[in-house]
């Protein structure tokens, strides 16, 4: 046998291993992708907001209550759901994540009126089949890839995936991947923080109504965590606190002339 021959072999297979010991590396960094399901009562829950509080990745129910979430051994996964309670699991290497959600029962009497006509999570969802390029254009996962066979194997990298990573328009679809989550967010305060539920809490209509919801309006990550009788506080709250603003901002000379009008 060739020396030579026998020396590239050996850095053949020296690159490989090196390539096998990067992989599975990035495999125990980085965590596995594993399929999940939400329900309450044996109903699945389509738009349950499920979120990996150590990596801050994301995944959003389909229609059929299932998601898919990447997780590592020990990492806390919550999920969200409006008038649901948030529930807390701590991943511990379970074939697939059951997540059942109990609704709940910290509701005012008060009737919470919900007036968006659009579902947020159809929007999204038809956003991204419109935009469905963006996301092969933006995709950089996977640029290393390894395959192999009976005595044989290798690494491949993904031309198309390189060039995403490291171009223009890569970058562009990922911002836009990016506008249409934002938007997806701000949808689901809009859901909840309604012109009606406003009303029917200050009493304020027209041009009042809108400077104190945009004053006030509050936050994704206080929305879809908070059931219905913490959202109604809130609005309560922020009613008040408006009052004693407008109280001590107010001279009593002005309150005189005020009242003589």
């Amino acid at each position: 046998m060739c020396p030579l021959s026998s020396i590239n072999r050996y850095s053949h297979l020296r690159c490989c291993l090196m390539f096998f010991i990067l992989i599975t590396a990035n495999y125990i960094a980085y965590g596995q992708s594993k399929y999940g399901l939400v329900i309450s009562n044996s109903a699945h829950l389509s738009g349950a907001i499920i979120r990996n509080t150590n990596s801050h990745k994301l995944s959003i129910s389909n229609s059929n209550g299932e998601f898919s979430l990447t997780v590592s051994k020990g990492d806390t996964i919550l999920t969200s759901y409006m008038g649901f309670k948030t529930d807390t699991m701590v991943f511990n290497n379970q074939n697939s994540l059951l997540i059942t959600l109990n609704q709940s029962h910290n509701l005012l009497n008060e009737v919470v009126i919900r007036d968006n006509p659009i579902n947020p999570l159809k929007k999204f969802r038809r956003n991204q089949e419109e935009y469905k390029q963006i996301y092969r254009i933006g995709d950089n996962k996977n640029i290393v890839s390894v395959f192999g066979g009976a005595g044989f194997g290798g690494v491949g990298i993904s031309i198309d995936k390189l060039y995403s990573a490291l171009s223009r328009e890569g970058k562009n679809a990922r911002r836009l991947q990016r506008a249409l989550v934002t938007d997806y967010k701000a949808d689901i305060v809009d859901a909840r923080f309604t012109k009606s539920l406003v009303t029917k809490i200050t009493g304020y209509t027209g041009e009042r109504l809108d400077i104190f919801m945009i004053d006030n309006r509050p936050t994704y990550e206080f929305v879809k965590n908070a059931p219905d009788y913490d959202l109604i506080k809130y609005i309560r709250q922020k009613l008040n606190n408006n009052a004693v603003l407008k109280d001590t901002t107010l001279a009593p000379d002005s309150k005189q002339d005020l009242r003589i009008k």
